[in-house]
This record gives C-alpha cells, structure tokens and sequence, in this order.
C-alpha cells in the first residue's frame, strides 16, 4: 500500500472517530514530533494523540487540499475544522472548553513502512489556533 492510500485510510478513520482503526495504521515504533512540545511515540502515543483532538474537539473533522508524495511518503495540505467542547490538553495544562469553532490549515509529512506510517508530523500556525479559540488577542481581552 502506497503512503497516499494509507494517509486516505487515516484520513477516513480519523474522521470516523475510529481510533482502533487509525491506530492500527501505525507502526510500533511511529514517531510523531508536535508543535508546543508534544511529541508521541508508539502505538500508544498514536492513541493519544488521537484522543487529544478527539477530546477537545468531538466533532472534528479534517480535509485535504493537496497530497504530494511517493511510495513511502507524502506531504498533505489539509484543514482541521472542529468546535472547542472539550478539554485541549496541552503540556502547560489543559485549556477548558471554549465553544469557539475552529477553521485551521495545515500541512503534514508522512512516511510509511510495509503498510504502516512510521512518521507523522503537522505544521500549523498554533498563534491562529489561540486566536481562533479567543486566548490571546482582542477576543482574550473581552
């Protein structure tokens, strides 16, 4: 399986909220470095990575624009759409539910091995994120 056809796959079950699903599409040893500090590893940090966008934002759901690659990677243009009703857990500690609904862009790399991604990683703009969720700027101070 292609590293396009098993982001599709993820993309799918993600959307899905099937985390056994998306879970199992990644290998043992995945490695999936965050912005602000968050880096997972293994199945397990798949699972909790999953669960923390699943946790803040249950109604997440996110497309892609643009998918670029080769048998054992692919570069994606994506947007995560989602509204703020849950806890975000972050390492500074937990942002409370916001309400606010979030429109983010963002671009993710990853690479697969034997069918599994072994290597996720996503650029966003997590100052847009902040802004959108009204925690800093003009909203923030309201």
């Amino acid at each position: 399986m292609s590293a396009k056809q098993v982001l599709e796959q993820a993309i799918a079950a993600f959307n899905a909220k099937d985390e056994s699903r998306f879970v199992a599409l990644a290998s043992p040893s995945i490695e999936l470095p965050s912005p602000g500090g968050l880096n997972f590893h293994g199945q397990d940090g798949f699972r909790q990575w999953f669960r923390l966008w699943t946790d803040a934002f249950p109604d997440r759901q996110v497309r892609y624009h643009n998918i670029v690659g080769d048998a054992d990677q692919v570069l994606g243009e994506g947007t995560f759409i989602g509204t703020h009703t849950g806890p975000l857990r972050l390492p500074t500690g937990d942002v409370p539910p916001t309400g606010k609904h979030v429109t983010l862009d963002y671009v993710a790399v990853q690479r697969v091995s034997n069918g599994k991604i072994t290597y996720l990683r996503h650029y966003l703009d997590v100052m847009e994120l902040m802004m959108q969720l009204g925690l800093v700027g003009a909203e923030a101070k309201a």
